[in-house]
């Protein structure tokens, strides 16, 4: 087995905490500043039904994305969350701009803060292996996180970097190359199992499943090699 060289840490949800609940305020924040007078969590509820529907925009409406073979034309974050503001703005019955809606989950990304157990983990893994980040995320909002925070990284990949979206192994190989390492000789640390787990894994890579927050892996996905509850878990798990 390959000695390993570099640790590769999905960011939101992973690295950087999104929770719904923190989703929920976002939008309350947005409704609010377009005139919409909504119960708490109401303005986020419709938002999510409508990003259910994001991989028809981002990956040409396939069920679930590619691991490999050819890709859809690339769409940013921002071209989706313009298409699903317009929508959003509609349902409220509102004349707004939806560059609004765009902005608003732009700042939500860029001002998300880490874990707790975040910089403790990559300060007891830093010296050991290189480091990075392999995320679906356009590049401003993602790196302005990183700086917000003052986390660092040997190399950061971005989805809108690559062009294409995880799992697709394009995505993979990218931040592998940038590295200087091998496939086989890189751990990938993610919160989802298609997009992280059974990417990582397709493009030749060993695989942590983090799962904060208590999920149920799905019955139609290879079961994970190993599962972590933090990162405090990973960094036990590598000694």
């Amino acid at each position: 087995m390959a000695r390993v060289g570099a640790i590769i840490f999905d960011y939101y949800e992973t690295l950087a905490e999104l929770s719904t609940a923190t989703r929920e305020h976002a939008f309350d924040e947005l409704a609010r500043r377009v005139g919409v007078d909504l119960p708490p969590g109401e303005a986020y509820r419709y938002w999510r039904e409508l990003t259910t529907k994001d991989w028809q925009l981002r990956l040409g409406g396939r069920m679930r994305p590619p691991l490999d073979g050819s890709t859809p034309p690339f769409v940013t974050f921002r071209e989706v969350w313009m298409e699903r503001s317009r929508q959003l703005f509609q349902h409220w019955g509102i004349d707004a701009p939806a560059e609004a809606g765009v902005e608003a989950q732009v700042g939500m990304h860029a001002r998300a803060s880490p874990y707790p157990d975040v910089p403790p983990a990559l300060d007891a893994l830093r010296g050991r292996y290189r480091l990075a980040v392999l995320s679906d995320a356009d590049r401003d909002f993602l790196v302005e996180s990183q700086r917000r925070n003052g986390l660092s990284f040997d190399v950061v990949v971005t989805s809108e970097d690559v062009q294409a979206y995880k799992p697709h192994v394009s995505m993979f190989r990218a931040v592998c190359d940038q590295l200087g390492v091998e496939p086989a000789e890189a751990i990938f640390v993610g919160d989802s199992p298609w997009a992280d787990i059974a990417g990582a894994r397709h493009a030749g890579m060993r695989a942590i499943w983090l799962n904060r927050h208590g999920a149920s892996w799905p019955e139609d996905i290879e079961a994970p090699p190993a599962v972590v509850t933090t990162l405090e878990g990973l960094v036990e798990l590598l000694q």
